[in-house]
């Protein structure tokens, strides 16, 4: 359970500092949910494969690391 915190986590922070960075970038924002929820969830499949990958296990296994 501790990998997948980590990774909900780690995911939530980079979301909100990419999403922030392309507000102050200039990039206008006119209600992109659906480009956020999709950032979302590649994000957190990229985290959920290196976790397992540098735990030894399959890329796509579950649960995640050595849980």
């Amino acid at each position: 359970m501790r990998s997948l915190q980590g990774v909900i986590i780690f995911t939530a922070i980079e979301i909100v500092t990419l999403v922030a960075w392309l507000i102050l970038a200039g990039v206008p924002f006119n209600g992109g949910f659906v480009a956020v929820a999709v950032l979302a969830v590649g994000l957190f499949l990229e985290h959920a494969v290196s976790v397992n990958v540098g735990a030894g296990k399959p890329p796509f296994s579950w649960p995640l690391g050595n849980d």
